[in-house]
């Protein structure tokens, strides 16, 4: 018991046990039930008469439901109490791995085994939260590594009981005489406390972002496919799920078949792939803590490097012509790819946000089953065993494995980026909570750190702006300075790679453009930003069905639109087309203010107008921020940055390398000559 307690003490470095250890013990005999499931695989497939690729879909087909559902686990593990989804995870799965052994028929086998691993689908994304929240990022490597070598004890106890209690009793004892030990340890999960999520990685700012509603769905999806580091993570998973899944019922069919191997002995090599595993497992997280201190992506090399290192061992275990080498390489295989996971789940954790962190580690089991079903099922690859033999199906599995790792590998370059944006999405949810809750001024958009690339070419590096409520910022820049695309960025007609960005209180990055629509966030974009072919009627009725208002709403706002600009009731019903340059403008202003905007940003407001008619659009600007509308005018001419804006921003290069108050913009000689050059060339071009 001291040992087991020094365990766990020595992997939460001096911070309580107590939460490691309950998950630990949940996952421990959900696990021993799996393994048990593997290792009599033989005894299963013969007891209701099923062909190796047959046998093989009741697996697949298992495990794909059940991996699928974790998305609907992950998602509410974000809004319920994680200490209460354990509990009835364990109770769902105490109650099914009873049923396995009395099933009469494959129907009810399949059943009853999803039922079960719906049970233990809380084992992953769920534990995997709360223990990011409970411990703090520097002890997460051992806790990660401790907490999933519970899969490696139970595959160590599991096959070993499994074997001896089947070869005494019958196969199906095996999985009824979990019933209680895993209710006993789900039920003690009730003595865990609810973390707050984000409290390890910053207690004040979690605490304050705590009461932020949820994230949807569709958005933290978004947020998710935003983090280059998650992305080749969800890609590498697809090929991980091709090689790791099948090996569930191959391993032992293989042993059994080419090599004679019977449930005994089938058991003891589980057993000791198992240990080969737990202790890869704890040497990775121990390097891990100590790659970490080199570089935050460090760890994800050796992570890619220890799956790829599976592939050539998967391969020898094919090729073995005796037993014992088969065996060795087995375990071998287990080592090296335990190194795997303490790594890749420590920068998870840090490259998630922290409000999304369930929904982050359950969607990787979206790739898991479409790696099996894509790289395996469909080409046909399940079919090799029967057709040409279980040497060639593990051959089969090595590429996998490979290409898998390189992508893992690859990520590394990413992570620290990632981190600092997961970081910079909490403490910037806090601090607009904060202001709102004072009542203070406080910004109606904050952009933190914003990255964009067209393919290869970078064109922002990480821009932060702040627009206060009813305020007038000029955006100023060369032609390719970025003010074009940061707005497309905000508006997300362009999604950055990096960042994060924050209006009206709420983090909207990677909003649709509709959402940024309907949400009062307004893009007008330079040139002719209206549909030339249709009529003024039908250019409003277009914004109208954006808006989604209701008609009686949307009506008055039409009226109070073509108040505003007469000219334009003047031409109801021509083509847009015919109209002059701010004819056009007006119209396209008046599509954006339908939508009562609560930021509207206008690029290029003067392109190509004449003087007079661009302050007769000044003054709308005006009119339009006064009833409330906080306003960026993308501008390269400072005359009108210095007649309209309180406060002007100055891009070069992708970056904002001034902010202040336009007043100051006359002391600075280096902005003024830029954009004057630039204004005057352009105005040269134009005539």
């Amino acid at each position: 018991m001291n040992r087991v307690k020094e365990y766990f003490a020595k992997a939460t470095g001096g911070d309580p046990t107590f939460p490691l250890a309950i998950l630990f013990f949940n996952y421990f005999f959900d696990e021993f039930d799996t393994a048990a499931f593997g290792t009599l695989a033989p005894e299963i497939q013969e007891h209701f008469g099923l062909s190796d690729a047959s046998f093989g879909m009741v697996v697949i087909l298992n495990l794909s439901v059940i991996l699928l559902l974790a998305v609907p686990v992950g998602y509410y593990g974000d809004r319920l109490p994680r200490r209460k989804l354990v509990v009835a995870g364990g109770i769902v799965s105490a109650i099914f791995s009873f049923a396995t052994g009395v099933v009469p028929t494959v129907g009810l086998l399949v059943l009853v085994r999803i039922a079960n691993g719906v049970g233990v689908l809380v084992n992953d994304p769920i534990h995997t939260s709360l223990l990011s929240d409970y411990y703090k990022p520097v002890h997460r490597p051992n806790v990660f590594a401790a907490h999933r070598n519970s899969v490696r004890v139970g595959a160590m106890f599991g096959p070993a009981v499994a074997g001896l209690v089947a070869w005494l009793i019958g196969w199906q004892a095996a999985f009824m005489i979990l019933f209680f030990p895993i209710l006993i340890t789900s039920l003690m999960a009730l003595r865990l406390k609810e973390p707050v999520r984000g409290a390890t990685d910053d207690a004040d700012a979690a605490m304050v972002a705590g009461d932020e509603a949820p994230v949807a769905f569709g958005r933290g999806v978004r947020m998710l496919f935003q983090v280059r580091t998650l992305r080749r993570q969800y890609l590498a998973w697809c090929f991980i799920g091709a090689g790791i899944l099948p090996l569930a019922f191959l391993a032992p069919l293989y042993f059994e078949r080419v090599f004679d191997v019977n449930v005994l002995g089938r058991g003891a090599i589980g057993v000791g792939s198992a240990v080969a595993g737990f202790i890869g497992v704890r040497m990775g997280g121990q390097w891990t803590q100590r790659l970490l201190a080199k570089g935050l992506g460090e760890p994800l090399k050796i992570a890619g490097w220890s799956l790829v290192a599976v592939g050539p061992a998967l391969l020898l275990v094919a090729l073995s012509p005796v037993l014992a080498l088969a065996v060795l390489m087995a375990w071998t295989a287990n080592f090296v790819g335990g190194f795997f996971t303490a790594p890749f789940l420590t920068t998870q954790a840090l490259v998630s946000p922290a409000r999304i962190r369930s929904l982050s580690f359950s969607f990787g089991s979206v790739f898991l089953v479409a790696g099996i079903w894509l790289l395996w099922i469909i080409p046909g690859v399940i079919n090799i065993s029967d057709d040409h033999g279980l040497r060639w199906a593990f051959v089969a599995l090595m590429p996998y494995w490979i290409i898998g790792g390189l992508i893992v590998r690859s990520s590394h370059a990413f992570v620290a980026g990632d981190t600092k944006r997961a970081l910079d999405v909490l403490t910037t949810t806090a601090e607009l909570r904060k202001a709102r809750l004072e009542a203070s001024e406080r910004s109606v958009l904050v952009c933190r750190g914003v990255d964009v690339s067209y393919g290869p070419v970078q064109v922002l590096f990480g821009v932060d702006l702040e627009v206060r409520e009813g305020e007038i910022v000029a955006l100023l820049g060369t032609n390719g300075a970025g003010k074009s695309t940061l707005l497309r960025a905000i508006s997300g007609l362009t999604p950055p790679h990096g960042g994060a960005i924050f209006f009206d209180g709420e983090d909207v990055t990677g909003f649709a453009p509709e959402e940024s629509f309907q949400h009062g966030l307004i893009q007008v974009p330079g040139g002719r930003g209206i549909f030339p072919g249709l009529t003024v009627k039908e250019n409003f009725e277009v914004a109208v069905w954006a808006g989604r208002r209701p008609k009686p709403e949307a009506r008055a706002a039409v009226e109070e639109v073509l108040e505003i600009f007469p000219a334009l009731r003047k031409r109801w019903d021509q083509k847009a087309a015919v109209l002059s340059g701010g004819e056009a403008q007006m119209l396209t202003l008046g599509q954006a203010l339908i939508a009562k905007p609560k930021l509207l940003m206008i690029d290029e407001l003067s392109l190509g107008l004449a003087p007079v008619i661009v302050e007769e659009l000044l003054k709308i600007v005006r009119r339009i921020n006064a009833d409330g509308t906080a306003v960026i005018l993308v501008e390269q001419s400072v005359n009108v940055a210095l007649t309209v804006a309180e406060r002007a921003c100055f891009m070069e290069k992708g970056e904002i390398r001034y902010g202040g108050p336009t007043s100051e913009l006359l002391d600075r000689p280096d902005i003024l000559r830029s954009v004057f050059l630039t204004g005057a060339a352009a105005m040269e071009g134009d005539s």
